[in-house]
């Protein structure tokens, strides 16, 4: 299924963003190393899905002051101010029901807000 690659994908790179290492994919989830100085630093761990899920990608886009705008059948994940914070992901293209686009979408925006150092 093409929408399940690429929320492990996603996953898989903002957890990298994030610091954890050594991910391996087990049976459709993600396992790996977390940041140093985490609860669970003591070995593997599960990654969040935070594409999945939104006790996992709420708590994180709050923290970092990133949400969407729902517009004509797509989502905007942003961030700060300005044209340049803001990732168009369409709802059907990434996911099947708005629901998980949203999700999708506050991932991107994380992954993009990340790589851009902010």
């Amino acid at each position: 299924m093409k929408n399940q690659e690429n929320k492990i994908a996603a996953n898989k790179h903002l957890a990298e963003l994030l610091g954890w290492s050594s991910i391996v994919e087990v049976g459709g989830a993600l396992v790996g190393t977390p940041p140093t100085g985490t609860a669970e630093s003591r070995g593997q761990a599960l990654v969040p899905d935070w594409c999945g899920d939104w006790s996992a990608i709420g708590p994180l886009a709050a923290e970092n002051e990133v949400d969407v705008l729902h517009n004509w059948g797509s989502v905007h994940g942003r961030w700060g101010a300005g044209a340049n914070c803001a990732v168009r992901v369409a709802v059907y293209q990434v996911a099947d029901y708005r629901d998980a686009a949203t999700r999708t979408a506050l991932v991107m925006a994380m992954i993009a807000k990340l790589e851009g150092g902010l």
